[in-house]
């Protein structure tokens, strides 16, 4: 009888761990197999999960502890220092930002207890947070006050403003107020060396958290866009907006659901926040769509501006079986946009915007859902209702494992096709792993706008395989990796996926971006983590690490970039 294999983490030295236990308690440090387990679920993370189909250990942690003040974290960095442990930290758990990135045994700095509005600035219009806060506490503080962050992600209570602070900061409401990286006024983080940094106003003695610079160089930029790598954010301030939408959100007429009733779509169908409305539209074509996304972006109106594609089908279905049954009858309008209206001044605001709304939509020849045209699709459509903030967790959607996106950036009609274009090839090259997997290809991509006039917007087109079946999870991983090569490839974008962020084995055997970037990055590393503790690997590799990177990897990168018209990449001496 063959021998079945064990999947059994590594374990830090008894010393490193008895140092860690000092400082937070032996209630607040575990390597117990089924507490570890729990506290590192990584919510998009294909590799770790294909690791585990093959009773890999590497991207389990050896240990997880819960710091529960800046001061404990800096703690803990330095016992890893000490004693040479790698370290990853855990907020969201989000894409392969957040596992294990060495076969080494590596602890888990989880800030779960660190998890508070620790103030509402009403005068200054600002909000300090912990690490773990997520975007519904923030949003139902700052609401009793009459504010608001201004934007939210789509799964605001799984997201936390501190991880997107190291990436990009992302939201689907982002028109008037932009994403989070624009709204971010200082951080505390601790370095991976356990020094301390400010950033912002706030670090000269006597002023104010008001503004986001400080003297001297832009550290701050250095943690945007550094996936985690540069430090563990322990606390951060951040922009407030003017709500007007009232202390408490809407509840749908017919109240909450229960397990035995929640397929049932009038549970869904809150009301639009106080003095909000959104208006949706749908076009004939794709090229009708862009230019009425230009016009609206360009007519400086509303707070959201979004396309929607795809996910209308899994996000507004209570069900998988309706979400299959709505993609195959094509119930949603494949070209379409829906607007956020607020009436932040008055009343009188959303009638006018609307006006100016309907305006756009009948020159161009599209047209708006209402109660006498697709009144049924409009009903469907109900859960975006709430989506200016965004509260719910992103799991209440119905598809499966979240395996990566492919998300670029730009003006919304070079964006929309260079995105359209770039999945067409992934998808044509290695085949969908769902047929959700073609959203952006038969459709609109998801679109939005990320600030006013339009100047620029995101397009994601996202992969959903069925977690259970490797096949699938590799060729999702092969879909997100000829997404990112082909982009590089067409020299579009802000980095490696639109967003300024890379990872590798991108940043160094894609020189292509920066140019030769990964050599900017490799100082900038030396610099923050000298002795190589922190996230090892994630977003730039030593020479060590670099030297060390398997030739069959290489290989298979070379394919790829062949794939897409590149020449080879050999290792540099």
């Amino acid at each position: 009888m063959a021998e079945i294999k064990k999947c059994v983490p590594g374990k830090i030295s008894r010393e490193a761990y008895r140092a860690l236990e000092d400082i937070v308690g032996p209630e607040w440090i575990s390597e117990e197999r089924a507490v570890v387990e729990c506290y590192s679920k990584f919510s998009v993370d294909a590799l770790g999960t294909l690791k585990k189909h093959a009773k890999d250990p590497s991207n389990i942690p050896a240990c997880i502890i819960l710091p529960v003040s800046t001061e404990e974290v800096q703690a803990i960095m330095r016992v890893c220092n000490r004693y040479k442990v790698p370290a990853i930290p855990f907020t969201n758990g989000m894409i392969s930002f957040n596992g294990p990135t060495t076969p080494e045994p590596t602890i888990c700095i989880h800030v779960s207890r660190m998890n508070r509005v620790l103030e509402i600035d009403e005068e200054n219009m600002t909000a300090r947070i912990e690490a773990f806060t997520d975007y519904a506490q923030l949003q139902a503080e700052a609401m009793k006050c009459g504010l608001w962050n201004g934007g939210t992600p789509l799964a605001t209570t799984l997201c936390k403003l501190s991880s997107q602070t190291a990436f990009a900061g992302i939201w689907q409401t982002d028109h008037k107020y932009g994403c989070l990286s624009r709204n971010i006024v200082s951080i505390k983080v601790v370095l991976p060396t356990g020094d301390i940094l400010v950033t912002g106003s706030n670090t000269v003695a006597g002023i104010d958290t008001f503004w986001e610079y400080g003297p001297g160089p832009d550290l701050l930029s250095l943690v945007r866009g550094s996936a985690g790598t540069a430090g563990v954010v322990t606390e951060l301030n951040v922009k407030l907006h003017s709500w007007c939408g009232g202390e408490d959100l809407p509840e749908p007429p017919a109240g909450r659901p229960c397990i035995q009733t929640y397929r049932e779509p009038k549970y869904d169908t809150a009301p639009f926040p106080r003095r909000h409305k959104l208006l949706w539209a749908e076009f004939p074509d794709f090229d009708t769509e862009l230019k009425a996304l230009r016009a609206i972006a360009h007519a400086n109106i509303g707070i959201g501006l979004n396309a929607t594609g795809i996910y209308n089908a899994y996000y507004c279905s209570q069900t998988q079986e309706m979400t299959l049954k709505r993609v195959d009858e094509k119930f949603f309008p494949p070209y379409n946009c829906y607007i956020i209206i607020a009436g932040t001044v008055s009343e009188k605001q959303i009638a006018y915007e609307e006006k100016i709304m309907r305006e756009i939509i009948e020159e161009l020849g599209g047209t708006l859902l209402s109660a006498d045209y697709k009144a049924d699709v409009l009903y469907a459509l109900a859960p975006w209702n709430l989506d200016c903030i965004r509260h719910v967790t992103g799991y209440r959607m119905n598809r499966h494992f979240y395996a990566g996106s492919n998300i670029l950036g730009g003006p919304v009609d070079t964006a929309a096709r260079e995105a359209r274009k770039t999945w067409k090839k992934a998808i044509d090259t290695f085949g969908e792993t769902y047929i959700t997997d073609r959203g952006g290809i038969d459709d609109t991509p998801f679109l939005y706008s990320q600030n006013k006039g339009g100047r620029f917007w995101l397009t994601e087109a996202d992969v959903y395989p069925d977690a259970t079946k490797p096949e699938l999870l590799q060729r999702g991983q092969a879909l997100v990796l000829s997404g990112v090569v082909n982009v590089i490839a067409d020299s579009y974008g802000a980095g490696a996926n639109g967003l300024g962020v890379s990872i590798e084995p991108i940043t160094s055997f894609f020189p292509e971006v920066g140019p030769n970037a990964h050599h900017l990055f490799r100082k900038i590393r030396q610099v923050f983590d000298p002795n190589n503790i922190y996230i090892p690997g994630r977003q730039i590799f030593n020479k060590a690490e670099y030297d060390g990177f398997p030739q069959p990897v290489v290989d298979a990168l070379n394919k790829m970039r062949a794939l897409h018209g590149m020449s080879a990449v050999e290792k540099e001496k």
